[in-house]
């Protein structure tokens, strides 16, 4: 397990997914895909292979349809 990957990961979506709605997977979604390709892009550029990701993480599109889920019920508990 890769600890630097599981952090790179970590403050990669806190800084960059802002999601205001869950993600809709029964409609196909494509912002999961989008920002794995993102965060796939930056982790490489900082020296984390996408091997390094999957062995700290595990499928970084589901990690990130539960960010894009997590963002959006706490940006919903706020309006509320």
């Amino acid at each position: 397990m890769s600890q630097r990957a599981i952090d790179f990961v970590n403050n990669w979506i806190e800084a960059n997914v802002h999601a205001t709605r869950p993600a809709d997977m029964a409609h196909h979604d494509p912002r999961p895909k989008q920002l794995v390709a993102k965060c796939t892009a930056d982790a490489e550029a900082a020296g984390i292979s996408s091997e390094e990701i999957l062995d700290g993480i595990g499928d970084l599109e589901i990690c990130m349809i539960t960010a894009i889920d997590r963002t959006a019920l706490v940006k919903s508990r706020k309006q509320a």
